[in-house]
């Protein structure tokens, strides 16, 4: 409701309304000097609009804080801001510089140490591969030495073997030239044998031979019914038992192949004529 409406009702005289209006206005814009001087402000009713309009403006409560209503202090009171400090250029460039030298140090030893990992991985990786290879070389070399060893065996084994045969064959001959008599275990052995021949059993001899045998076995061979006949084709120190119901050949040649047959040999008894 607006206050002019309500002064009659205070008991005001309606042509003095004019006079306490002008002082209630006077009181709200000029405050008491307790509200300056630290109180509270005196409280302000809605008032209207100015210009004639009919709308109000929001009421809104003042602070209560005496530090907000206390006056500013003028500019020209407030301290003055110090002047910057000149800029040092040659402080800026040595702390530049050591920054930089800093960085390097850093990423040098940073790289270092991964140059030096990654150098130890990669020459640990080449020299285990080499190593390796060394290693499938010195097999293959063991492997090869052994094989050649086993030849080399091999061959100084074939060789002392067929050295042996041929001081053997050189001996026997030497024997039988110088002893015929070597010859009479051979005889002996065919008119032995089983089973016995059957047919008019005979021993051929080398013509040389004929008188030794006869000389020595004639009884032997009277009385298993044999005859000696010489034949030239049979060598000194050999004989061939023959009959009607087959051969046996008692020649050195046949059992000089005997005897190397057995050694896994085939080296024959006239060895060949280069």
């Amino acid at each position: 409701m607006p206050m002019s409406d309500a002064l009659p009702e205070r008991g005001l005289n309606p042509q003095n309304a004019p006079n306490a209006l002008t002082a209630r206005r006077a009181v709200r814009d000029d405050p008491p000097d307790s509200a300056s001087g630290g109180g509270f402000a005196p409280f302000e009713p809605p008032r209207r609009a100015r210009g004639g309009g009919a709308g109000w403006q929001r009421w809104q409560m003042g602070s209560l804080d005496p530090r907000d209503t206390a006056p500013e202090a003028p500019a020209s009171l407030l301290p003055a801001e110090p002047a910057p400090p000149p800029i040092d250029f040659a402080a800026l460039d040595a702390m530049r510089e050591g920054a930089r030298k800093e960085g390097y140090a850093q990423g040098y030893t940073q790289g270092q140490t991964q140059g030096y990992g990654d150098g130890h991985r990669e020459g640990y990786s080449r020299g285990l591969e080499a190593a390796r290879n060394e290693a499938a070389q010195l097999q293959a070399l063991a492997t090869n030495f052994r094989g050649a060893l086993a030849s080399v065996d091999d061959q100084v084994a074939r060789a002392l073997v067929t050295l042996a045969l041929d001081v053997a064959r050189q001996l026997v001959r030497t024997t039988v030239a110088a002893d015929p008599s070597v010859l009479l275990p051979a005889v002996r052995e065919l008119l032995a044998s089983e089973p016995a021949l059957q047919g008019s059993p005979s021993v051929l001899l080398h013509p040389d031979d004929v008188a030794l045998v006869e000389t020595h076995l004639r009884g032997e061979l009277e009385a298993a019914g044999w005859a000696v006949r010489p034949d030239p084709a049979v060598a000194r120190g050999g004989c061939i038992a023959s009959a009607a119901s087959g051969e046996r050949d008692a020649t050195l040649a046949t059992r000089w192949t005997r005897v190397v047959k057995a050694l896994g040999r085939d080296d024959p008894w006239e060895p060949p004529h280069d």
